[in-house]
Formats: structure tokens, C-alpha cells, sequence
């Protein structure tokens, strides 16, 4: 599957994970701005930011990457990052529960834990109860200051190998390394897990969590999928990737956190029953067969065919005068809307409860973001749930403020 030549942009020549040259593009999405970029109203004249939102394939190793270079400042620096851990209940639960999980496997008591990605600082938070030392790091000075808000040791830092020469004066050697839903926003993977390798005891675990690759393709979402996210791990790909650096899984937990996601346990051992464990989820994954080039073919035939029944529900309603709206204004909602060719012209706004988001407009497409309780004074109203993931408590919560309103399957 060929895409045009996007000739001005800088393309990534080497698979991330084995440096192999033969990479052929899987699926194109378009151009793209950064997703987690809302708009302030005082910027809407400021052209945003766009790239080719491109997957590559390694046909050496199986890694899938993003084609084309961001530059990470513009990702989390220039623009104040919106995203927050705090945001819902919902994450609040899971970032609770992830520190108890914690607790009960690691006694924590002793413990030095790093957080890496550390965003608002809610899971650090959590940890600080239980541990001894806990030290959060995040590339957005915004979330930082968050951070520091709840009185938590935070610093501002892009991860790596060099980065973390200068956390290691800070914190010394952690038993605990944590990084979630930001080793996948690496530009170069393996020199993020030298940083960790750099940080960890020789007895450390490091755990990471990120969105399974698996789950979107089989749920044929693509919305998670956006600039930020550089590789997309199932995993074959992070076993692979570990291996470069002599880390190896102990361990791997499946939930449903951003629709589905992968947490590894990981340390420099591994025992025999470990390796049989991860040896037949990869042989899972060849069963689907995500590592053939066939699959995306089809997948991408069929977001485009979604696109266009999207699409022609969407002028239904217009037609009869119905409010259009979104609901949910996360980082994948910028990637449905952009692809699909949904502005302001076709959703009248987006709702949120994020106080970082509210009042803005979301990049490329132009909507304007607005309280979720605005949707009590439509009586002709239409909605395409974006976070899908948290679908039936969005769902549940919307028909209390307006129990007239309709719902359009994404």
C-alpha cells in the first residue's frame, strides 16, 4: 500500500528497534497536527502545526513506528500539554489502583521509585504515600508545576540516556522504575531504556504500561494513533526492544485503560517459566496476523468506508437542523476528527470536564470545547461519543442532563 510522497518532511530511515533499512509503509492517515495541542481562542489565526501521520513496518523484526520526525519540544514544551491523569474518576481509579498493586508486590516502604512521564503527578501522589523516595519526571513544564502543586519532588526532563545522567545525581539508583503511556512517545526507544538501565539496581524492576497495538487493531480503531505516539508496541516489539538492552519481561498485564493497554514487569532476569509465557502470547499475535501486511491493507479499507458512513450521518442530521457534538476532547479525539474530516462546519463543539481543555478549540479541525452540561439546552442534539473507551459512563452520564439525546456509533 503506496501513499503520496510527503517531500518536505523528514522521514525516519532506520527501524527504531534493529536499525534494519527495510521499512514499508502500512497506513497513512493524512496530515496531522500534534494531538494533545488544544487551541487557545487568542492563537486561532496561528496556522497549526501539520505532519503526515504515516506507520512504517520493519520487515526484519515486525517493529511498527511512525514514518515521519516531530520534534519533541513542539510535542510537549511550546504548547501547554492538556492532558491530565486527574481528569476523571475514571483515571483516578486506575492510577489508584496501579499504587496499590504496588504496594502489595513491592513493599514500597524501603523503596526509591523514579516516574517517568509523570504528567499531573496524581500516580506519584499515590506512591509518595507508601514509599520512600519518590521522584517525578515529566518533559512538559506545565505538568511539572502541576506536579509540584501536590508537593512532589518533579522535574522537567525529556527522558534519556544523557537525562538521566543528571536525574542519577538527583535521586541515586531506584529499586522501582515507572513509565506510563510515555515509553511508546520515545523518539529513540533504545536509548530510553539505556536511561532506565542507567537508573535501575540490579535487582530494579522497571514497569511500563502504554496502549496494546493488538487491541486497536483488532477493535479496527485507529484514533490511537497520533504524532506523539512514536512506536506501537505489541509484544513481540517489546521483547525485542528490551533484548537490546539486556532487560527482560517478568511479567505482563492486560487492561482496559485508554481501551486497552499492556503493563510489562521487567528486570535483568528472567525465569524459564517467564520466557514460555511471552513465547505463546507472541505466537497470539502471529495467530491474528498483525505482522502481515495483508491486515493493514484491509484495515485501512475499512476506516475508510467508516469514514464515509460517518460522514453521511453526520449531513443527516445537519440537514434537520441537529446540534452535532463530541464528546470527550482527548488527544485521540484530535486524530477521529482530523482523519475523518470533521470541523466546525460539521460538529457544532466538543464537551469536556477538563478545566486545561474547556473555552479552548481543538488544532486543525477548529471546534470549540465547551462544559458537558451545555447539552441540557438543545432539544434537537446528536453525539459521537470520542473516548470510547469510558463509552457506557459517558453514555450513562449524558442521558441525566438530556435523556432526548441521540448517540452516532464512531
Amino acid at each position: 500500500m503506496l501513499s503520496k510522497r510527503y517531500l518536505n518532511f523528514d522521514k525516519r530511515k532506520k527501524c527504531l528497534s534493529c536499525n534494519s533499512k527495510n521499512l514499508t509503509e502500512i497506513l497513512n492517515l493524512g496530515l496531522h497536527s500534534f494531538a494533545d495541542r488544544f487551541i487557545k481562542k487568542n492563537d486561532l489565526k496561528k496556522k497549526d502545526p501539520s505532519y503526515p501521520l504515516v506507520l512504517d513496518f520493519c520487515k526484519k523484526c515486525s517493529f511498527i513506528q511512525s514514518k515521519y520526525k516531530t520534534n519533541p519540544k513542539d510535542r510537549y514544551i511550546n504548547y501547554d500539554y492538556s492532558y491530565t491523569s486527574s481528569n476523571s474518576k475514571y483515571s483516578i481509579n486506575h492510577w489508584k489502583k496501579y499504587a496499590d498493586n504496588l504496594e502489595r508486590n513491592y513493599n514500597l516502604k524501603n523503596k526509591t521509585v523514579i516516574e517517568i512521564g509523570s504528567n499531573d503527578g496524581l500516580l506519584s501522589f499515590f506512591i509518595k504515600k507508601k514509599a520512600k523516595e519518590v521522584i517525578s519526571i515529566d518533559a512538559s513544564p506545565f505538568m511539572v508545576k502541576l506536579a509540584r502543586s501536590k508537593k512532589l519532588k518533579s522535574y522537567c526532563y525529556i527522558f534519556n540516556f544523557e537525562n538521566s545522567k543528571k536525574i542519577k545525581k538527583i535521586s541515586g539508583l531506584a529499586d522501582i522504575i515507572i513509565a506510563n503511556n510515555v515509553f511508546n512517545h520515545a523518539d529513540d526507544p533504545k536509548n530510553f531504556l539505556k536511561g532506565v538501565k542507567n537508573l535501575l539496581k540490579k535487582d530494579g524492576k522497571f514497569i511500563f504500561e502504554q496502549p496494546y497495538f493488538l487491541k486497536t487493531l483488532a477493535t479496527k480503531k485507529f484514533d490511537q494513533i497520533y504524532h506523539e505516539h512514536i512506536s506501537y508496541f505489541t509484544v513481540k516489539n517489546i521483547k525485542n526492544l528490551l533484548a537490546k538492552v539486556g532487560l527482560k519481561i517478568n511479567k505482563l498485564y492486560f487492561n482496559q485503560y485508554h481501551g486497552g493497554s499492556v503493563r510489562t514487569i521487567c528486570s535483568f532476569n528472567q525465569t524459564a517459566s517467564q520466557k514460555k509465557n511471552q513465547v505463546s502470547k507472541i505466537r497470539y499475535e502471529e495467530n491474528k496476523g498483525i505482522y502481515k501486511l495483508n491486515f493493514f491493507k484491509n484495515y485501512s479499507v475499512y476506516i475508510n468506508k467508516n469514514k464515509a458512513r460517518i460522514n453521511k450521518i453526520v449531513n443527516f442530521y445537519k440537514m434537520r437542523k441537529f446540534k452535532v457534538i463530541g464528546v470527550g476532547a482527548g488527544a485521540k479525539t484530535n486524530t477521529y476528527l482530523t482523519f475523518n474530516d470533521l470541523n466546525y462546519e460539521k460538529i457544532d463543539f466538543v464537551t469536556d470536564a477538563s478545566k486545561f481543555k474547556i473555552g479552548k478549540f481543538t488544532p486543525h479541525t477548529r471546534i470549540p470545547i465547551k462544559n458537558d452540561k451545555i447539552i441540557k439546552k438543545y432539544k434537537k442534539i446528536v453525539c459521537i461519543i470520542l473516548s470510547w473507551n469510558i463509552s457506557t459512563l459517558l453514555q450513562n452520564k449524558l442521558i441525566k442532563i438530556n435523556k432526548g439525546i441521540k448517540f452516532i456509533k464512531p
